[in-house]
């Protein structure tokens, strides 16, 4: 049992692995601060599932709170780069509306 655990801790390892270092790929080669954006909070994602691959492995709970913060953390910083990014086009809308 212990041997398969440990190749399924392996294999979940090496395939987050690959995602962040293709994350990281399209965070330089990005083209528009979007890209970077969700590549950013893909990578909090793969963040996330890397702390809770080593509480599963290390059967640690202090780490719970830690997976929160980094959740919360991820969905507060998407919603703020959206809300940066469309914050042009509000103006705008506004302009029209008061005209």
């Amino acid at each position: 049992m212990t041997g398969l655990m440990t190749g399924v801790l392996v294999a979940g390892a090496v395939m987050l692995v690959v995602a962040s270092a293709l994350l990281l790929v399209r965070l330089v080669v990005g083209p528009t601060i979007l890209d970077r954006s969700m590549a950013l909070d893909v990578l909090v994602s793969v963040t996330v599932c890397a702390v809770a691959l080593y509480a599963a492995q290390s059967d640690e709970t202090f780490v719970l709170p830690v997976l929160l913060v980094l959740a919360g953390l991820g969905f507060v910083g998407s919603v703020a780069v959206a809300r940066y990014a469309s914050g042009a086009d509000d103006v705008e809308a506004e302009r029209e509306e008061s005209s």
